[in-house]
């Protein structure tokens, strides 16, 4: 597991499967599903297809091991245990090619990989793995696990007096059929103070309701069923599409999880995705998105198209991922808000990995209203050192224009939930929204193989224009950048963290935080610290 500290992102609201007339189809496609898994690999004795979790530790150890130039990752998440496994072996393999001794922290983290993805014990022994389930039960072709970890985290937001005192924890259950079809499922629950909106009968989220200071979010409930080219995905989970790890600029982890029906598919050094996620049942609303990704060499590109609609139920016009978004909708359908993306990924040397990111919304061809086309775009690389100390360095800039994401029709704005960032649904695609500006430079040093140690410096600039509102003609159609009051925001920080055994670990996190124009409010400048600890134990 990984730590993550800071204040919660805002979680998109409870979906139901309500998809009209493909209810039947989709249906069917969980019964085929299932019959595959059944009758596919009753035999094999290697199970898991699952999906990694958002926060979990192999992410940035495989990020240092791509900027040392010992692999190459997708920039397609999350990643399945079944690729991680792959991606070990590449490492592996460019270990002996090059005979390169490993500092301390790195052949710390290839153990670890070894012990819980590619080892020959792991791989076909769940009760092997250095993050062991609770339970491990198995019955020729089935497989059940099932694992808790139970986390006390007390801190104190900025701005805020109170220190709260917070009990964590992450239920989950993992089904295993045959050696090609997964069922996972996980609950994310939270214990702490009664205030604010985890008041009694509050809504923390659309997904969660606070009762006696519990509150419950249903977080990650999907069947993935994977061969070595085709994965198919059906339920809940997350959706991240681009090299930044910080989230991206057009489908973003930042949003929770979302339900969908997903297909992967692989040829050579080509994937192609496409994803149908309903938002919510008001409306009908609904994201279709498709992305090809290219893999020439020591570049990684990604080319990608999303398109929000409302109003009606399944539409296969957006169900293909060989077709185009932008040209179906003009010829045949109405007013839908259609993003593209197109994204950069590369190793120039063997310790420096390089990334860039361009959003657009949108293009246009006629411009009888004088519509301006908005951009976002990211900036960024990570630079891995082993002597004299292993060092990590990542550097980040973020850029994202005033009207970006949003629409002339509000139901169709890019965001999660019934489309209302203002009540709380996130943004689909890279926080902090439009109208802002953000970088972030933090070093990572490593005085002990298990022992993480972040520095981190960041700035953020936030326009009256973050509200999300929608160009109407008449309009200022390039306004100063950021817009109006400005909210600006400079912050250091320091992390601590202790990696124990499996996923159990215990860290330390400080912020000192300096605002100037506070919630756009000319003059109203702060500065506070924060402090938060989390001690993790996973049963």
């Amino acid at each position: 597991m990984k730590f993550v500290f800071g204040a919660a992102q805002d979680r998109p609201e409870c979906r139901r499967w309500f998809l009209q007339g493909s209810v039947r189809s989709m249906r069917l496609f969980a019964v085929v599903l299932i019959a595959a898994g059944l009758f596919g690999g009753a035999h094999a004795a290697e199970p898991g297809r699952e999906f990694l979790p958002p926060e979990h530790w192999a992410y940035e150890a495989l990020g240092r091991f791509e900027a040392l130039g010992l692999c190459g990752l997708p920039s397609e998440k999350p990643y399945s245990r079944p690729q991680v496994i792959d991606m070990v072996r590449s490492i592996d393999e460019a270990i002996a090619a090059a005979g390169r001794a490993l500092s301390t922290r790195d052949a710390f983290e290839l153990e670890r990989l070894h012990s819980e993805f590619s080892g020959i014990a792991s791989r076909f022994d769940p009760g092997a793995r250095y993050d062991p389930p609770v339970v491990a039960l198995s019955d020729t072709s089935l497989r059940l696990e099932g694992d808790v970890d139970l986390a006390l985290a007390p801190a104190r937001q900025p701005f805020q007096d109170e220190t709260d005192v917070f009990l964590k924890s992450r239920p989950g259950l993992k089904l295993h059929v045959g050696s090609r079809l997964t069922y996972e499922m996980r609950y994310d629950l939270t214990f702490g103070p009664e205030r604010g909106d985890r008041a009694r009968n509050e809504k923390p989220s659309r997904r969660e309701k606070s009762f006696k200071g519990l509150t419950s979010l249903y977080e990650r409930s999907y069947a993935v069923y994977q061969t070595r080219r085709i994965t198919l995905v059906f339920g809940r989970e997350y959706i991240d599409w681009g090299p930044s790890d910080w989230g991206n600029l057009l489908v973003s982890r930042t949003a929770g999880s979302l339900d969908q029906l997903q297909v992967r598919i692989r040829f050579r050094n080509v994937n192609l995705s496409a994803v149908h996620a309903p938002l919510s049942t008001a409306g009908s609303r609904r994201l279709a998105a498709h992305r090809l990704e290219v893999r020439l060499k020591r570049l990684l590109v990604g080319i990608s198209e999303s398109v929000i609609y409302s109003g009606r139920g399944f539409d296969p016009v957006y169900a293909f991922p060989i077709a185009s978004y932008y040209a179906n909708q003009f010829n045949e359908r109405g007013d839908d808000n259609i993003l593209w993306s197109v994204d950069l990924k590369c190793r120039l040397r063997n310790a420096l990995v390089l990334y860039g990111s361009l959003l657009i919304d949108d293009f246009q061809f006629e411009r009888d209203d004088g519509t301006p086309d908005k951009l976002g775009f990211d900036i960024g690389g990570t630079l891995a050192l082993s002597r004299p100390v292993p060092l990590t360095l990542k550097v980040r800039y973020r850029y994202v224009d005033i009207y970006t994401y949003t629409h002339r029709d509000s139901a169709n704005a890019h965001v999660a939930g019934f489309g209302l960032p203002g009540a709380g649904d996130p943004l689909l695609g890279g926080y902090p929204g439009p109208d802002t500006d953000s970088w972030r430079a933090e070093i990572r040093a490593f005085p002990r193989p298990d022992l993480p140690v972040t520095l981190g410096l960041s700035g953020l600039r936030r326009g009256e224009g973050n509200d999300f509102r929608a160009f109407n003609p008449g309009d200022d159609p390039n306004p100063s950048f950021p817009s109006g009051v400005v909210e600006r925001t400079f912050g250091i920080d320091l992390a601590l963290a202790w990696e124990l055994r499996g996923g159990s670990a215990a860290g330390l996190f400080w912020q000192w935080l300096n605002v100037d124009n506070r919630d756009a409010v000319a003059g109203n400048d702060a500065d506070d610290t924060s402090i938060a600890l989390s001690v993790m134990w996973d049963f």
